[in-house]
C-alpha cells in the first residue's frame, strides 16, 4: 500500500467519555474506504480528528507523509484534505455558483479562474443548471452535491464524506454513487461515512469498523460485514445469537 492518508494511535476523550480509543489506519492513494459502525460509534469524531476540528489527546495523522495533527481546518484544507457534513452548511444568500467559487477562491486569486473551477465543479456534481439559483431553495439532494461541489472547488487529493447518501431520494442514490466513483477515478482518494451499508459495499475497495470509539475490524468489505464483531455492534448480544 502506498498511503496518502495515515491514521496513527488516536485517542480522544472528551470528560470521562472516551470517543476514540488508540485507532489506527491506512489508506493508499486512489481508494475508496468506507468507515462502518452504529451511532456513538467515533466515526464523526474521527473525521474531527483528520480534518483538524478535533485536537487528539494522543497520536498522529499524517497526509503525504507529512503531519497535520494540531493543524487548522483551514491549513488541512489547504494541504488537500476537506470533508463535506452529514447536514451540508452552504451559504443561503448565496448562489449554488457563488458558494463554489468562494472555496475555489482558497487556491486562487483570480475571481474569474475561481468562478471557472467552480461552473466546471457544479456541472461534474450535476448541478450546472442550478448556478444562477439561490442555495437557500436546494432540496436535501441537491446540498448533498453543493456540499460536494464545495470540496472539489478546493482541489483536494483526499475527500472525506459524511454519510453523502443521508436524506437522498432512493431514486437517486444509484446516481449518487457514480458520482462518488467518478470524483474517485479524477484522482480524488474518499473516505466515506455511510449507514447505507448496502450502497457503501458497492463502491468501497476496503472498510473499517468501529464501536465504541475503536477499530475492531479492516479488511474487503465482504469479510468486514460478515464480522461477528460488527453484527453484536449493530444488534446486541441476543440478537445476534438468534
Amino acid at each position: 500500500m502506498n498511503p496518502i492518508l495515515r491514521v496513527e494511535n488516536v485517542s480522544v476523550r472528551f470528560g470521562g467519555l472516551q470517543a476514540l480509543g488508540d485507532v489506527s489506519f491506512a489508506v493508499a492513494n486512489n481508494e475508496i474506504l468506507g468507515v462502518v459502525g452504529p451511532n456513538g460509534a467515533g466515526k464523526s469524531t474521527l473525521f474531527g480528528v483528520i480534518c483538524g476540528d478535533v485536537h487528539p489527546d494522543a497520536g498522529s495523522t499524517l497526509l503525504a507523509g507529512k503531519s497535520i495533527t494540531g493543524k487548522s481546518s483551514d491549513e488541512i484544507a489547504r494541504s488537500g484534505l476537506v470533508r463535506t457534513f452529514q447536514t451540508p452548511r452552504p451559504f443561503t444568500t448565496m448562489t449554488f455558483l457563488e458558494n463554489v467559487t468562494l472555496a475555489a477562491l482558497t487556491k486562487t486569486n483570480d475571481v474569474a479562474i475561481a468562478r471557472e473551477r467552480a461552473r466546471l465543479v457544479l456541472d461534474q456534481v450535476g448541478l450546472s443548471d442550478c448556478c444562477d439559483r439561490p442555495s437557500s431553495g436546494a432540496s436535501t439532494g441537491q446540498r448533498k452535491r453543493l456540499d460536494i461541489a464545495r470540496a472539489l472547488g478546493t482541489e483536494p487529493s483526499v475527500l472525506l464524506l459524511d454519510e453523502p447518501l443521508g436524506g437522498v431520494d432512493p431514486g437517486s442514490i444509484a446516481d449518487m454513487l457514480a458520482l462518488l466513483k467518478r470524483i474517485r477515478d479524477r484522482g480524488v482518494t474518499l473516505v466515506v461515512i455511510e449507514h447505507n451499508l448496502e450502497a457503501l459495499t458497492g463502491i468501497a475497495d476496503r472498510l473499517i469498523a468501529m464501536t465504541l470509539g475503536k477499530k475492531i475490524a479492516d479488511g474487503a468489505p465482504k469479510d468486514v460485514m460478515s464480522d461477528d464483531r460488527l453484527v453484536r455492534a449493530y444488534l446486541g448480544d441476543d440478537d445476534a445469537a438468534a
